[in-house]
Order: structure tokens, then sequence, then C-alpha cells
């Protein structure tokens, strides 16, 4: 950590001294803010000077490395020099949590979580929970080191990072942030489109930290749409062709089902595996939930509802609590069924019915 407190109750931030006062703070004794635990002072020629625990420490900001330092403080930093009221390893006693950075504007209190380190779920909604409880709102940026990049827009984001995704309003696209503190580059990655359960596309933006203000953020940034398309179709194909592996038991047991009906993944129609917005909310890839609607649904019913729909699938969606930092009114199963809709494989009834067009079906 970057402050600790002193035998007298003040917070001292060594990050921020030279070289003689940081020999001089080494006659005192520092502990820390969260657990009062005594602490060592760091300040090697690389890295930035901090506070560090001993090694058997429980506190939960124990461990953290140079990498999460410096991503902090220049965070701080950043917000420090646009003139923002800004405060670094700030405390809220009435929840007992610690934010890297909070910053006020305006009305709002914001509380930036750099998080580098893996981290579950379940303290991922925890802390956010927390912070909304006192009305302060949280905004977490990943640790670059867990940026899994697969192509020029697409990137890997493994299910337990899903937390992570933001959406500050129903009509923004979802966005996800990293920083890296070692070039000091911030990426902003929104507009996301699950082709799996961890393949996604989207507008990917990579600019130095510098460069940015902290609206940037919060602007708005779209996919290429034939891109996408083109980049879909391509994942289709190899979808469509590929063995599966041994390890993906999921995958297996799908074909299996496939073929109990009759049916394999050549002889699925086109509007299996359509992409969706809101797919981040499936645990099932989507060529699986889609092909359960088709199978269980369309093929044999002349009409249904959105509620059959959603209770069909009922085990296929993760917690809503997981995306806690999500703002949508939409649902994919709406969502995909309005597609069907539009591309005439249904007809809208009303709108919680549908028909099926046995013309196109």
């Amino acid at each position: 950590m970057l402050q600790a407190v002193n035998q007298v109750g003040e917070l001292v931030p060594i990050w921020k001294m030279n070289r003689d006062e940081i020999k001089q703070k080494r006659k005192e004794r520092f502990f820390c803010p969260d657990c009062s635990e005594p602490l060592m002072i760091k300040a090697g020629m690389k890295n930035t000077p901090h506070f560090a625990h001993h090694s058997k420490s429980n506190c939960t900001l124990s461990g953290e490395g140079s990498y999460h330092e410096n991503g902090k403080k220049d965070i701080y930093l950043w917000l420090h020099e646009q003139g923002y009221q800004v405060a670094l390893e700030h405390y809220f006693p009435d929840i007992r949590q610690r934010a890297d950075v909070y910053l006020e504007l305006k009305k709002k209190r914001i509380a930036i979580e750099y998080q580098c380190a893996a981290i579950s779920i379940q303290e991922i909604c925890q802390r956010t929970a927390g912070y909304r409880s006192i009305g302060v709102i949280p905004i977490w940026i990943l640790g670059a080191n867990k940026l899994q990049r697969r192509g020029t827009h697409s990137l890997n984001i493994p299910s337990n990072d899903h937390a992570f995704l933001h959406q500050f309003h129903p009509s923004l696209p979802t966005s996800i942030f990293y920083y890296c503190s070692n070039t000091k580059r911030l990426i902003i990655y929104q507009d996301l489109i699950f082709l799996s359960k961890t393949k996604v596309f989207g507008a990917l933006h990579i600019s130095p930290l510098t460069s940015l203000v902290w609206s940037d953020l919060f602007r708005p940034r779209y996919c290429n749409k034939k891109l996408f398309n083109k980049y879909w179709n391509k994942q289709k194909e190899k979808w469509r062709n590929r063995p599966v592996p041994y390890y993906q038991r999921e995958e297996t047991k799908w074909r299996q089902w496939l073929y109990l009906h009759q049916l394999n993944i050549l002889s699925l129609p086109s509007f299996i595996y359509l992409p969706i917005t809101t797919q981040y909310l499936m645990k099932s890839p989507p060529w699986i939930w889609q092909s359960r609607l088709y199978v269980d649904l369309i093929l044999i019913k002349e009409f249904f509802t959105i509620s059959q729909a959603m209770h069909l699938l009922r085990d296929h969606y993760h917690p809503a609590d997981n995306f806690s930092l999500i703002q949508t009114t939409n649902h994919p199963v709406s969502e995909y069924l309005q597609l069907l809709v539009r591309i005439g494989i249904l007809k809208g009834v009303s709108e919680a019915n549908y028909q099926v067009n046995r013309t196109t079906v």
C-alpha cells in the first residue's frame, strides 16, 4: 500500500517522499489502516516506495505488487491533474472497505477499484453492493495483466471477469476497462458481443492514460458491423466444422442430445447461433440454448409465449446478481425471439406471444 498510519495516527503517503525522507521514516513504526498490523517500508531502486505486510499476514491488503501499486498511483495522479477532488486508498468505515482511488465529482461519489489479482464473483458483487449501500458508485478497472487478446477486435474474457462488465445506462453499450501500469495505457473495450462463453468481439480503444480525460471512459464506442459480421461468419463456419475436443463435456453432451433428436450440427437451421448483445447473461454458448428453443418449442408448437421460452431455459441463466454493474432492460431470450421475428421465423402475435411461421421453418 502507498500510505499507512504512524504511531500518532497520521496517514503517511510514503510514495511522495524522497530517499532522505524515507530513510528518516524507517526509524518510525507504521500500521495498516485496515487491519492495524505492523508494516515495513519497501523502497527499492525500481519500484514505487510503499508499505508491505509481513509474510504471514492475513490482511486483505497484503500481497499487493508493484504493478498494482503503480497503477492506482497513476490513476490518482491522472485525476488529480485534471483538477478533481480525489483521494488515494480511501477508507469507508461504514462498510469496512477501502477504494484504491476515491473521486468526488459534483454530487457523485465514485470508488475506483484497480483489480490485478484473481477475485471471486461473490467478492466483486459484495464489494459493489457495499459501495452502493452508502451511495458510492463503483467503477472497476482491471490490470492489463488480465487482458487476453485474440485479435484486432476480439478478446477472451474468462467467466469470472464477466462481473466487471459495466453498463452505465440501458441506452449505452457494455464496457470493460483495463490499465497497464507498465506501458501507462488505458484499454477501453465497448459494445461487447459474446460469441461463446468467453470469446468476445467489440470496439477496442487503447490510448496513453495522459492523452485521455475522465469523461472519455463514458463516451460510447461501437464496433464496426461489417467487421463483426465477417468475424461472426468465420467463427460460425469454424464451429460447424471443428471436431469436439474430449475435454469439452458440455459440447459433447449437447451433440449427443442433437443425435437423440435425429439432428446434427450441420442439419441445424441458420438461425441457430445468432449473436445477441445480452449473451453474457447465459451460462451456455448461444448455439446450445438457441437449439433448445428450436427443438423443444419452434419445431413442435404453433404458438408459444415468452414465459414458456424463458422457463424452458431456466437452468441456462447466470444469477442476475453476477452483473451488478450492468443496467439493462433486455433479456437474452426476448432479444433472440425478437430477432427471429425480424427475419421471418416467428410472428409476434402480441407482446408476449409468438406464432411459428411454418413457411420458413
